[in-house]
């Protein structure tokens, strides 16, 4: 009888927690919703709710191979404009090293502008697909034209908790360097699951694997690795912390650090 007690608590259990997540509103400030930078690059196919604001900050320490450690800074405003369909409005500050410059000095950073649509949400075998649009305006000290980027991204459910993400990204540059390439297409496979769960359910384990195209028309390709983790630390904020690395072997290699916060209004 005590055997079919504890069953019936651990079924019971697992049934409030699966019910919990599927009521769960797809909002930016759910830990089991994903941004890119928060703390990695890729995104998850889930759209914030109509009329949900978020604001995302980040802080990343950067070691870009041979050059001096360097600060990277993201601050991006959320605003879910329409049904499925959000606003993205960002900057990123930057200080010390960089991959992509021989400065050193405080850069304002470029603005940045960007619509995501979410078509459908996950059911049966089919993935949720979404699309991401982002235009970069030249507004930091080194920057020059408008970049562009496309981002295709479908989420999967796999097994009853693990999910993956394929984000497949075109990055234009209208006014690349003489050196530089003017188009960049890149891939990433992220991964995430809940930590403790269904015990427990305020943790999201994410990792990921990437190619991209170098900047230098010259150079190879960024092999990206990546591991973080989101905890929720109130209904309406998220802490968040990952460790990203280049592992192509060269100097333009680098290793990221970074720590952010979200918060939802």
């Amino acid at each position: 009888m005590s055997q079919i007690s504890q069953m019936s608590r651990r079924v019971g259990s697992a049934v409030i927690a699966s019910v919990t997540i599927l009521i769960l509103p797809a909002g930016a400030v759910d830990h089991n919703n994903l941004d890119a930078g928060r703390p990695l690059s890729f995104d998850d196919a889930d759209s914030i709710a109509e009329g949900e604001q978020s604001i995302e900050l980040g802080a990343s320490a950067l070691i870009p191979g041979d050059l001096s450690v360097g600060g990277e800074f993201e601050v991006e405003y959320l605003y879910g404009f329409a049904r499925n369909t959000h606003l993205i409005i960002g900057i990123d500050p930057r200080i010390g090293g960089r991959v992509d410059s021989a400065e050193t000095d405080f850069d304002i950073g470029d603005v940045s502008i960007g619509v995501f649509h979410n078509f459908n949400r996950e059911y049966n075998n089919t993935p949720a697909f979404a699309i991401r649009a982002d235009a970069d305006f030249p507004t930091g000290s080194d920057s020059n034209g408008v970049d562009f980027r496309l981002r295709g991204i479908a989420s999967k459910t796999l097994r009853q908790y693990d999910r993956l993400h394929l984000n497949l990204d075109l990055e234009v540059k209208t006014s690349p360097d003489q050196a530089e390439r003017s188009v960049i297409p890149g891939v990433i496979l992220g991964y995430s699951t809940p930590v403790g769960y269904p015990r427990r359910f305020d943790q999201t384990f994410v990792a990921e694997t990437g190619l991209r195209l170098k900047d230098d028309a010259d150079s190879g390709v960024n092999v990206l690795v990546g591991v973080g983790l989101r905890q929720q630390i109130g209904k309406q904020s998220v802490l968040d912390i990952g460790l990203e690395g280049d592992i192509a072997t060269d100097s333009r290699s680098q290793v990221k650090l970074t720590v952010g916060y979200s918060l939802g209004f």
